[in-house]
């Protein structure tokens, strides 16, 4: 699934726990050095909240969750572009953006989270030539140094994001005969010690990017993004084997370096269902036939695609990887009968899915969703009639602990 960035406004400066994925200690679930997934969930939400409570949080709105006066726990924002370009460390200056954000989250008890998309975006459009671009890929990893730099200067936990789809597109060029440490990528840069002694490949880049978050900000929270369709299974066969895509996809990212990651980022849909039931807004709606296939999927998880059938895929994912995940990006859409709706009023069922069976997604090694829209017209906060506000208040009311 696609994600598009949202416009952009910039923040004006307003008035953790833990390092990374390597600190296993004794817990009461297991020996000396190890740690239960379980465990996991838990230290990734008191890291980030100090809280061992399944955390809710919202993103590509600036202030949207403040001034509809939603409780949440994370507010998400995408990064995106070059510093030597438009990219976002241009939209302050010194590239305060992330700080000034981070100070913001934190005047309203909010933990920020940061989405870092940009390889993505090469990928997709076939320029693969960027990673062996010697000066593209140093501007590139001083942009994240950068980042975690002022992370570290807010003095705030934080969680950062990487680059959604990009393994996704990286495991389909495996399937055609380039596997990540084939593919060449420039991560030696002498102002960047913290990759020098890592391979010259995709593989080293993605375990460079995490080497120099753990360096700058050690208590900031790392993931890498899962793409279900990296390992493709057909919701629509009775057959498919859910969890053998689950594991593979984890395997994958185990390999990027994910096993030095805190969490992993998963998705069900990167726009609102009645959207992509129009073909992306059109005049014809179909249930069936419409860009992606039967979107809307069933709450009684008897028909297929279904609720169920995500968390089968989920919970594999989580229980190879052994890194808790968070929902991400879940549409914002109204539960209908009627296909598809209009702009920015389109039918979906995941927000009233998913508060409806936290436990659930706890049991599949989930730590937190966050709902957001992948593109503009979609469902959102101020055309909602208050969905997600009423359910996220009913929420904090009597919060779930992992």
């Amino acid at each position: 699934m696609r994600a598009v960035l949202l416009g952009v406004m910039v923040i004006a400066a307003c008035g953790g726990n833990g390092g990374g994925g390597g600190d296993d200690t004794m817990t009461p679930d297991g020996p000396p050095g190890t740690k239960t997934l379980r465990d996991r969930q838990r230290d990734l939400a008191m890291a980030l909240r100090g809280s061992p409570n399944f955390m809710i949080g919202i993103g590509n709105d600036n202030q949207g969750p403040y001034t509809h006066a939603v409780p949440i726990d994370l507010h998400y924002q995408y990064l995106v572009g070059y510093g030597d370009q438009t990219g976002w460390p241009t939209w302050n200056a010194m590239g305060n953006y992330p700080l000034f954000f981070a100070q913001t989250a934190a005047s309203h008890q909010v933990t920020p989270m940061y989405t870092y998309y940009q390889l993505a975006l090469e990928l997709e459009q076939s320029n693969d030539a960027v990673l062996d671009d010697t000066a593209r890929m140093h501007q590139y990893l001083a942009d994240v140094k950068l980042l975690f730099q002022r992370i570290a200067d807010s003095g705030q936990p934080a969680a950062v994001q990487l680059e959604p789809d990009f393994f996704g597109y990286l495991m389909q060029r495996e399937a055609m005969g380039r596997p990540p440490a084939a593919i060449p990528a420039k991560v030696h840069h002498a102002d960047l010690p913290e990759c020098a002694s890592l391979p010259e490949t995709a593989a080293g880049l993605t375990r460079c990017i995490v080497a120099i978050g753990r360096a700058v900000s050690p208590t900031t929270k790392i993931g890498f993004h899962a793409s279900v369709w990296g390992a493709y299974y057909d919701e629509q066969d009775p057959n498919a084997d859910i969890e053998a895509s689950g594991t593979k996809v984890a395997q994958f990212l185990r390999a990027m370096g994910g096993d030095d990651t805190d969490f992993v980022t998963v998705e069900t849909l990167d726009r609102d269902a009645g959207f992509w039931e129009t073909s992306g807004g059109g005049a014809t709606c179909s249930v069936t036939g419409g860009t992606r296939g039967r979107v809307y999927w069933d709450e009684t998880n008897v028909n297929r695609p279904n609720f169920t059938q995500h968390l089968r895929w989920v919970k594999a994912l989580t229980a190879e990887l052994q890194r808790p995940a968070l929902e991400w990006q879940t549409p914002m859409g109204v539960p209908s009968t009627t296909c598809g709706g209009t702009n920015e009023h389109w039918r979906d069922n995941r927000v009233h899915y998913f508060f409806g069976h936290v436990p659930d997604l706890v049991d599949a090694g989930i730590a937190g969703m966050t709902f957001g829209t992948g593109a503009g017209g979609q469902t959102n906060l101020a055309t909602d009639g208050d969905q997600l506000k009423n359910a996220a208040t009913a929420y904090m009311a009597n919060a779930v602990a992992m």
